[in-house]
């Protein structure tokens, strides 16, 4: 190679290398251009995916159709509780004052009364005849108390054995207030009727207290209303 091709050569190789260099420049420059465009593109990509994700809480909107099921219609009301409540009350009639002429009468208790509140209620019944109608007189007092023994008759079978015999002393003791010479021996027959029942009363045992409570509870009534008669005859004022 002779002198004078170095110096050509050389501008060959420049000129080449400056080529090379523009086109890696202009690379760089599309490079650097294409890089906004990217970020473009991923700035868009964000929005998609925050679309998506606006998607997903319309889902969620959609679980709430479980309230719509819950709202469909108000709660059944919870079943009231069965229990066992108190037997049926018997409320003998009792007449009103002008009728007291018509004397004491008593309706027969019903079955599915409990005796000892059959026994209260005829108690209570003849009780507030002798005082409501001035039953004062030895007849009226006897016939009282007829009527009320054979109330009580029907309910004995039912009460504890040793007042079973209730009707029985009472029908007694009317018996003795009607054939008594003077009222204080009609009041004498009535304290003796009161005494036989209380003897019977304290012959009533039960495992149970509150059982044998109950059950003396109706000799107690028994013995009030024969005392209730014994008070009517004293107050009559003929002793």
């Amino acid at each position: 190679m002779s002198a004078l091709s170095i110096p050509i050569l050389a501008r060959g190789l420049t000129a080449a290398a400056l080529a090379i260099c523009l086109a890696v420049g202009a690379a760089q420059a599309q490079a650097t251009r294409g890089g906004p465009t990217g970020t473009t593109t991923g700035t868009t990509g964000t929005t998609t995916s925050t679309t998506g994700t606006t998607g997903t809480t319309g889902t969620t909107g959609t679980t709430g159709t479980t309230g719509t099921t819950g709202g469909g219609g108000a709660p059944a009301p919870a079943p009231a509780p069965v229990g066992h409540g108190p037997g049926p009350e018997f409320h003998p009639t009792v007449p009103p004052v002008s009728a007291c002429g018509g004397g004491l009468m008593l309706e027969p208790p019903p079955p599915e009364v409990s005796p000892v509140q059959a026994v209260v209620a005829l108690s209570r019944a003849t009780q507030a005849y002798i005082r409501e109608c001035a039953c004062v007189t030895q007849q009226c007092i006897a016939d009282a108390l007829d009527e009320y023994a054979k109330a009580l008759a029907v309910v004995a079978p039912r009460l504890p054995k040793p007042l079973r015999r209730l009707p029985n002393i009472v029908a007694e003791a009317a018996h003795r207030v009607r054939v008594a010479k003077t009222i204080g021996e009609a009041v004498s027959a009535l304290h003796h009727a009161i005494a036989i029942v209380h003897k019977d009363i304290a012959l009533v045992r039960s495992e149970d207290v509150d059982t044998e409570k109950s059950e003396r509870r109706s000799g107690v009534y028994v013995a009030d209303t024969l005392n209730v008669a014994s008070v009517a005859l004293v107050n009559s004022g003929g002793l």
